[in-house]
């Protein structure tokens, strides 16, 4: 099941570097610009300086899955 993956089989599905370009991870996360962004002042992603462009650690995106997967599970045990 896809909420059992480990990080490598995250990072392996989604044939991701570590670090992961915005327009990638927004993809990934199924979120637009603004709520990436969103995330992003609420600590959940971390912007890392790539030259001009910005990016964010594959780490991160498979926590915020981690998360989503948390809180769905909750939900329905509630």
């Amino acid at each position: 099941m896809i909420d059992e993956m480990t990080y490598e089989e995250y990072v392996r599905a989604h044939s991701l570097p570590p670090l992961v370009s915005v327009k990638k991870a927004c993809e990934i996360a199924s979120v637009g610009h603004t709520k990436f962004y969103e995330l992003v002042k609420q600590g959940v992603f971390t912007l890392i300086p790539n030259g001009s462009r910005r990016n964010i650690p594959a780490t991160q995106l498979y926590q915020h899955h981690c998360t989503l997967i948390a809180k769905a599970k909750a939900s329905r045990v509630a």
